[in-house]
């Protein structure tokens, strides 16, 4: 059984101008154990999808699901007061800003041991002797001695950390990381995320990482996701989706990147045209707009295309129906057919 199943998750806003659909029909799986990236220009639905999982958007959101299970639990049948016990302790997230999910006014040391406390029952000195030794687990020098200091007192990098000490101090099963190394130079990059998969890999506990970042996806995550317009476009490993990308906003992605493996310099290509407006998304592919090989049949609901190991791509192109549609260049793209992601 995964440890997370998302089935047709929708997350609308009610707005002054009308609903936004910012997340719309999503549906994926996660295991335990698993490192999952989610990845996508800004307004694909990224952080929403993880803050509609953990029900901590506003009142002027509206979530819907056919299934949104944790461990065999559908969460939204589960009460406030349920959903406050699973939250910090069977699902943690590290949030995209430490400076905001930090309280200023409370000490470091009072905020990691309040969720001891709160989820493990433990008393004062026990919750405090737990904090210190996340504080060493996270490598803050010494650990006892600014359990007593501020947010502010710490640089950004070090806030970050706290913010995974925070979220990891009760051993969640599930971690979700929303842009955990935003604003952080690329060597405290690179010991944040080194943190994250030494305690994955002592807790045992399933990461999903929200980032722009391709670079940090290849590096960290198994397996991707990617997102547009509030969908999931492509799903696979990461080295499908590096090495064989099907979806032609994931082959936009990875061609506006610089790369250091080329021999010759390369001129990048960003993706032409502007993200949909959620306002009004089309009844179709919701790239096709921005789409070197757009075609009639993109105007239709598109359905997944199964590639075998997992992989599977929202597109058109690979649809037997469209091979007299299909531009020149695409003449050669082998056909598959529909499926779901499962």
């Amino acid at each position: 059984m995964p440890l997370l199943e998302v089935e047709n998750l929708k997350t609308t806003f009610r707005t002054e101008d009308g609903p936004v659909t910012a997340v719309n029909g999503l549906s994926f799986k996660l295991d335990a154990g698993e490192t999952l990236g989610i990845v996508g220009e800004s307004g694909s639905g990224k952080s929403v999808t993880a803050l509609s999982i953990m029900r901590l958007l506003g009142r002027t959101a509206t979530v819907t699901a056919d299934r949104i299970a944790f461990n065999g639990e559908n969460l939204p049948d589960k009460s406030e007061a349920e959903m406050r016990r699973i939250r910090g302790y069977k699902i943690a997230m590290i949030f995209q800003d430490p400076m905001t999910s930090l309280n200023p006014v409370l000490t470091i040391g009072e905020q990691i041991s309040e969720a001891v406390r709160l989820h493990l029952g433990l008393g004062n000195r026990e919750a405090r002797d737990r904090a210190i030794e996340m504080l060493n687990k996270v490598r803050i020098p010494l650990a006892e001695k600014r359990l007593g200091d501020y947010p502010h007192q710490f640089s950004g990098g070090m806030r970050q950390r706290v913010m995974i000490a925070m979220a990891l101090s009760c051993n969640p099963q599930l971690l979700i990381a929303d842009e955990p190394t935003t604003a952080l130079d690329v060597t405290i990059q690179a010991q944040v995320l080194e943190l994250m998969d030494d305690l994955q890999r002592e807790t045992g506990a399933a990461i999903i990482l929200i980032t722009h970042d391709l670079g940090v996806v290849a590096e960290f995550c198994r397996n991707v996701m990617v997102m547009y317009g509030g969908n999931m476009v492509e799903y696979g490993t990461a080295e499908q989706i590096f090495s064989e990308p099907r979806m032609p906003y994931t082959q936009g992605l990875l061609a506006s990147l610089p790369r250091l493996d080329e021999s010759e310099h390369r001129r990048l290509e960003p993706i032409p045209g502007q993200p949909p407006n959620l306002l009004r998304l089309p009844p179709g592919c919701a790239f096709a707009r921005r789409c070197t090989y757009r075609m009639p049949i993109c105007d239709n609901p598109v359905p997944l295309y199964d590639f075998g190991a997992g992989h599977v791509a929202r597109c058109y192109l690979y649809d037997e129906r469209a091979r007299d549609q299909r531009p020149a260049e695409a003449q050669n793209f082998p056909t598959a057919p529909a499926g779901s992601h499962t």
